[in-house]
This record gives structure tokens, sequence and C-alpha cells, in this order.
């Protein structure tokens, strides 16, 4: 038996036996979201306006960090997509041009975080609108990110382009490829959580948006750091860890929320778009350590409790979990009981005064005078269109239902409902203890071999590199579990969309996106000149914009070796297998 499976089964059996209830704490405030779905519209809409009132005209705020826009930018797209309009899909057109002329490929000096944010944002958009410019801004951003993540080659070599530092090849066993860099300072060394589990929810994205084999490649890359480097034994993710090779892999064992809420965002999107695979296990644990760490960011009653934009990550993850329903139906019900607790403490506690639209921070209130802050308004919008997935006939503490809220990840139909894990998470305390009993001495082993903190099992297998992924065909073997999970023909009528919720960027098997405002049909081959033109460093076919012209019926790409003379990163395709 591999090592990697024996410690996936210890973390799945401490999950069954630390949790076999999944009920939310009876001390929990209101997990019941009463208002009706219009009215959450008309809140979320209100809220959504303020914020875009303080815009400036080059769509930056006047009172906080760069990313803040870029997390505006988002909710703007998912209120679109959740309310089926396009409403804000000009504006954000604008916004994102403004923003990346002023910030050639949304590069930021203070952190690699901020400007992968508008990749973020751009993917969503992408998704909510089918409109390739947003496909092109996209993977700008992810070009950026991609410069200031260590590959295979780099982690070997120890050199990096523009780091002037030796870097660790590995760290407990570990290969450092994956890992972001908190920012472009040359003699930084640290590699960040929020920025590598950026890169890897872009990567996700753009992997379920082209069905390219980089970006899948470059989020399992990702998604293994963090699991090998910055998970702790508790499943609470650690801040970063240096890639200096003098520094002996030093970690900050700090804990932000926004931390563990990117990690599960990211394995959210994977297990969705590569179902079966050791993301689909990893989630629960690591889903109920974030929801049940009180007294860390949130108090006994469950409401999230802390200044930052640290809520703002969390809520969003957990959407992403509630949507893609990759999790039993007892772990959904409790997340989305959390998600209440969240959008009901925004609506009664953090709005600075009845009817302002004004938005503060922490969420457990009161409130001062109604004075807006971009961050505190940008963060609770979350939690408020988070809710906008629950229909009003959809009760929030009522287990036994079996309507589900669908989406264009998900089912409404029980028989079709994903549940590779149902019978680990409510197995009991019982089945949990006795495996755990079974597997103590491995799991004393393996903290002996892992001192530091929990190197799992890679999240697709074992030490080697992450799978090659073929280009998918009709004609491929659809119950293959490394079939990206939106390529699957699904009959009509599978599943019913959630009323008001378009699809969620399924695209076409022809290769094209299509728009879905107009009805016409997109060549994604154009995107490769108009995402060049924008990074505007002399990008040559290939550079990852010429991924997106690749047909998925051709030989797949592998992540290739970055020049070090050369900025832009270049990808060789190999030899056919």
């Amino acid at each position: 038996m591999r090592l990697s499976f024996i410690w996936t089964l210890v973390a799945l059996g401490w999950a069954s036996a630390a949790a076999p209830d999944l009920k939310p704490s009876t001390s929990w405030r209101k997990p019941n979201i009463t208002t009706s779905r219009d009215e959450r519209i008309s809140i979320a809409s209100a809220a959504l306006e303020k914020a875009l009132s303080n815009l400036q005209p080059n769509g930056m705020f006047s009172d906080s960090a760069y990313g803040t826009p870029g997390m505006l930018y988002a909710h703007m797209a998912e209120f679109d997509r959740l309310t089926n309009q396009t409403k804000y899909k000009d504006t954000l057109k604008q916004y994102f041009s403004l923003v990346e002329s002023a910030n050639s490929g949304f590069l930021n000096e203070l952190s690699m975080n901020y400007g992968l944010i508008y990749g973020y944002a751009a993917a969503r958009a992408y998704a909510a609108y089918q409109d390739s410019d947003f496909l092109g801004f996209a993977v700008t951003s992810w070009t950026s990110g991609r410069l200031y993540t260590i590959n295979d080659s780099q982690a070997a070599s120890g050199i990096m382009y523009g780091k002037e530092i030796q870097i660790s090849s590995s760290c407990q066993n570990a290969t450092m490829a994956g890992g972001t860099f908190w920012c472009t300072d040359s003699n930084q060394p640290e590699l960040d959580c929020l920025g590598t589990g950026s890169f890897l929810a872009v990567s996700a994205l753009l992997a379920e948006a082209t069905y390219n084999q980089t970006y899948i490649n470059a989020s399992i890359e990702s998604a293994n750091f963090i699991q090998n480097h910055l998970l702790n034994p508790s499943n609470i993710v650690l801040d970063s860890i240096s890639s200096q090779s003098n520094e002996s892999c030093a970690v900050d064992s700090s804990i932000y929320p926004y931390n563990s809420g990117i990690f599960i965002e990211g394995l959210a999107i994977l297990a969705d778009i590569a179902q079966g695979s050791s993301a689909e296990a990893l989630l629960p644990s690591t889903i109920i350590a974030t929801v049940s760490e009180s007294g860390v960011w949130q108090g006994t009653d469950g409401v999230i409790a802390i200044n930052g934009t640290g809520g703002y990550f969390i809520v969003r993850a957990l959407t992403e979990v509630y949507e893609r329903n990759t999790i039993s139906s007892d772990l959904r019900e409790y997340v989305k009981e959390y998600l209440g607790v969240q959008y009901n403490a925004v609506v009664d506690l953090a709005q600075s005064a009845n009817g302002s639209n004004v938005y503060g921070m922490p969420w457990t209130g009161p409130q001062s005078v109604p004075t807006f802050n971009s961050d505190a308004q940008t963060t609770a919008l979350t939690a408020l269109i988070s809710s906008l997935l629950f229909t009003d006939d959809q009760p929030l503490s009522n287990p036994s239902t079996n309507t589900t809220t669908t989406s264009g990840s998900g089912s409404a139909s029980a028989s079709s409902t994903k549940k590779y894990l149902a019978g680990v998470i409510a197995g009991g305390v019982i089945g949990g203890i006795a495996l755990l009993s079974t597997l103590i001495v491995v799991a004393l082993f393996l903290y002996k071999r892992h001192r530091k903190k929990n190197h799992g099992a890679p999240l697709f297998g074992d030490d080697s590199p992450p799978p090659t992924l073929s280009p998918f065909t009709v004609s491929q073997n659809m119950s293959s579990s490394w079939i990206l999970g939106q390529q699957k023909q699904r009959s009509q009528g599978e599943y019913i969309r959630h009323p008001g919720v378009t699809n969620r960027g399924e695209p076409s098997l022809s290769g094209v996106a299509t728009n879905g405002e107009v009805g016409r049909r997109v060549d994604v081959q154009s995107l490769q000149a108009e995402s060049a033109a924008s990074l505007d460093r002399g990008a040559t076919s290939g550079s990852p914009n010429a991924l997106l012209g690749e047909g998925r019926n051709e030989r797949p790409i592998s992540l290739g070796q970055l020049d070090a003379e050369e900025p832009p990163p270049e990808y060789q395709e190999e030899n056919a297998m």
C-alpha cells in the first residue's frame, strides 16, 4: 500500500471521528434565511450599487488596496449570472481594460494575489457572459502569475527569472514546484498561500473553461504545494514558507481565514472538474476544520468576527462548495446553514444604519455611523450574493429534504448527486475511531517522516508529475476519473438549473465559445492575438495565450522550462507518447 494512500485514510478517519453528525451548533445565530429571494436580490443589488457609486473613473477605490476593486468585479459578474442578466457586462469590460492598461498584466509589486484577483474576476465574468474578451483578461492575469510560480525545472535548478535567490528544490522531501511568490521583489523568498491559492483558483477556472492540460496541471501543482507545505495536521492552512535554500524551509505558521478559504475554493473546483480525484477526499476535513475554528476567526455563534477580507474568502469558498455539490448531502447542508448564519449577520448586524446600504466590519456589530469602506462593503457583498443560490421553498435547516439548489455544476436528482464521500463523513464516531485505531502506528510513522506538518499524498496520485490528460474528444471513455467533469455529456433533463441561474461556462464541444447574449459563436483562436497584445511583452505563439487556440483533439501541451533570460514564460510541446 502506498504511503500516500495510507495518509489519506488517516485524514479521512480523523474527519469521520471528529464530525460524525455534521449538525450546526445550537449556539449558531440564525442559520435560516427567511427573506424571499426577490428581497435578497434587492438587498444585494442596493449594496452593489453603493459600492459602484464609490468607484473612481479609473475603476479603483480611493480607500483600499489595488486588489479590492477586483473583488467587486467578481461580485458584479456573479450577480448577473445568478440573476440571469447582463447588466454589468459592458461596465466590466471597461474597468478591466482601464486597470490592465495602468497595471501591465494586472501585476502589482506589493502582492501577487492582487493581480490574480483580476484574473479570478475575469474568469467569473467569462462564465457569466461567455464573452472571449473576459477570457483574454483571465489569461493575461494567469500569465503574470505563472511568471512568479515555480515549475519543476526551476525547482530542480534553484534558479528562477526575476528572483536573485537560490531556491530550495524541496522541503521535507516534497518539491517546491507549484508555489507562488508573495510579491515580485527579486529578493523576497516567501511562497504564500494567498498567492498560490489564487493561482490555483484561476488555473482551475481556466481549465474548466478551455479544457487545456496546461491549466489543469498548473492547478494540480498549486494544490499539491499547499497540501505538502502549508496544511497543518488540523487541516488549517498556514501562511507561507521560505523558498530560500539557506533558510531551512522556514514556515510562517500564522493562521488567517483567507488562506483556508482560497484553498477550499481551489479544491472545490478541482473536485468538480477532475471527479474522483483526491481533491474530493481532502475537501470535507478541510471544510470542517475551517467552519469549526471557533475562537480564531469566529465566535460560538458561528458569525465570522474579524476585521479584514478573510470573511470574503471563506464565504466565497463555501458558496463554491455548495453550488458545485461534490460533497456529501450532510456536509452540504452544514455548509448551507453556515452560509445562512453569515447572511443574517451581515443583514442584521453589519449594516451601518437601517436602509443605508453601507456595511461594516466585523459582522458581529453593532456598526458605527454609515461611513463607506470599500473593503467592508465588498466583503459583505460576498454573503449577500451567496444567498441568491437558495430558493424560497428551500428551508435551510431540513437535512431530510430531497430538494437541492441546482446550478451549472449541480444536479437536482438525488440519484445523480455526487456521493463519493457520503459514507465517509456520516460514518459515525465508532467507525472513525476504529479506523484511527487500525492506522495509529502508521500515523505515528508518518508524523516522524513529516515532522513539520501534514505532507499528504499529492492530490492526484503519488510523487510523480501531474497526470497527462488527453485532450477531450466525444469518443473518449466518459467513465475515466480523470475526465473533466464539465466535459461529460449530460442528457437533457438530468439536472434542472436554479431559476434565474445561467450555465456556469460550459463550453461547446466544437472548441468555440458561445456568446450567450447574442447567440453568436466566437472562435477562440482570435483570443490568442488579443491576449498577447494586451500583455505587450512580445509573446510568441508558444506563450500561454496561445493555449486558447489549441484544439482539444490535438496533442496535449505540458509545462515547459522558463528561460532565465526571457521574461515571458515559454511552453514547449513534448514528444507524443
